[in-house]
């Protein structure tokens, strides 16, 4: 849906309403963040129940149980969320015309409903998860994510003004949670269990603490990934658009790699789970590593080389000039950050991610501030170098700071630096600037 839904929308919104619309897309962004990483805590919680044998395959409707009740409550601050930000948002955009604001608002309360039904999904995506059926949750998101497109298109061929767009698209989005529903009742044998079950409250505590320590992590992502349009919304307003097409099509080609990876913190779960297995989570961590390092500078080496045709093809001739060194750049930041997905990945899997939490804070304040001053001097431009100026701290601190604190996934913290990060970097960094050089002039 993100790669074809500004295809489908750009050449009909106005320039000013189609960085409104981006703008309140974030919505979902800032609603997320209440779910507090709900759906991988189920899973982890899930995969270890899974791996005890029939003990804990008991244990599964009142895991769930647990969940929901916890979605349940994260749902009721959301919709008092998604009534604050609608109220208050629009007014840090100045640039916005009088005319829009409301209009602004509608979208914006539609897109936070529909928001709030994607945080009662995530239990059973959890479950899918956790029980290795990754296709069935996949699978889901993507038929209802189709359909999205194609009821937002139709509305687009009837000529239909933005409000009308963005409750086609939320009607259209909320569909997921009955959806997974449907699914984890029909696809599961023991989900008629969950209703009977009694909650657990030690569960519940254990879930939440679990999730306590995710939601740092997702404010921290905020800063990364959401605070940019925001910040040009607010300093470069006629630039959101493109920005944001930018961010999209990095968010994208990035994203590939969550699903490539997505098996990983299951197996690095059950891993975990059998003492005598959990030898070989360095060795999978290595190799890893090492395939997402050479991976993502080959990836960042093609968007640079074809990204002209890449955004003709995609949103029109008209926004290669505009949208092109924002994508370099912004591509360059997704694929650095995310050389430590595995490593991310098999932390959660683990429970040691709160070993690792200094540096995604750092992270999230370096991307922050850096992005306010070089977007205060150079405007859009700017605040993509601020994203990658902190993707570089955040991946000099994981392995600088992290590595030593977590023994049982990096024994050899100066191994795995230079053998899965330092050495492709070296290899490939005369190859970026080169490309970036020749981009950016």
């Amino acid at each position: 849906m993100n790669v074809l839904l500004p295809a489908v929308v750009v050449h009909h919104l106005t320039a000013e309403s189609f960085s409104v619309w981006n703008l309140a897309l974030q919505m979902a962004v800032y609603v997320n963040l209440l779910s507090m990483g709900l759906q991988t805590a189920t899973a982890r919680a899930v995969a270890h129940a899974a791996e005890a044998g029939p003990s804990g395959q008991t244990r599964l409707p009142v895991i769930v149980h647990a969940a929901r009740s916890i979605a349940q409550g994260a749902s009721g601050v959301a919709v008092l969320m998604v009534a604050l930000l609608v109220a208050f948002y629009p007014l840090m955009f100045p640039s916005v015309s009088p005319g829009m604001v409301s209009d602004f608002r509608f979208t914006l309360a539609l897109f936070g409903a529909a928001a709030v039904t994607q945080i009662m999904a995530q239990v059973d995506m959890g479950v899918f998860q956790g029980l290795h059926r990754n296709s069935v949750f996949v699978g889901t998101q993507m038929l209802v994510r189709l359909l999205t497109v194609f009821a937002v298109w139709l509305a687009v061929q009837l000529q239909q003004p933005m409000v009308i767009l963005a409750a086609v698209m939320a009607a259209a989005t909320a569909l997921l949670w009955p959806a997974m529903r449907t699914v984890f009742v029909r696809g599961l044998p023991w989900a008629s269990e969950v209703a009977t079950a009694v909650l657990d409250r030690a569960c519940r505590r254990d879930l939440l603490h679990y999730c306590g320590s995710l939601s740092v992590w997702s404010v921290c992502m905020l800063l990364v990934n959401s605070a940019g349009i925001v910040l040009v919304g607010r300093m470069d307003f006629v630039m959101a658009g493109p920005y944001a097409i930018a961010m999209t099509a990095a968010t994208v080609l990035v994203g590939l790699l969550g699903a490539v990876l997505s098996p990983l913190m299951t197996t690095a779960a059950a891993l975990n789970a059998n003492p005598e297995t959990r030898s070989q989570l360095p060795a999978l961590l290595t190799r890893s590593t090492l395939g997402v390092a050479v991976g993502l500078n080959l990836l960042a080496l093609f968007v640079n080389v074809l990204h002209p045709w890449i955004l003709s093809l995609w949103v029109g001739e008209s926004f290669v000039s505009s949208t092109g060194p924002l994508l370099v750049v912004l591509v360059m930041a997704h694929c650095l950050r995310n050389i430590g997905a595995p490593y991310a990945l098999m932390l959660l899997a683990t429970g040691l991610h709160k070993r690792a939490l200094i540096s995604a804070v750092f992270e999230g304040v370096a991307n922050l501030l850096a992005s306010i001053v070089m977007g205060f001097y150079w405007g859009a431009l700017g605040v993509a170098f601020g994203s990658l100026l902190g993707s570089l701290v955040g991946i000099v601190g994981m392995f600088a700071m992290n590595a030593h604190r977590t023994p049982e996934l990096t024994p050899q913290p100066v191994r795995i630096t230079f053998f899965a990060f330092v050495g492709p970097m070296l290899v490939f960094a005369p190859l970026h600037y080169v490309a970036l050089e020749r981009v950016l002039n």
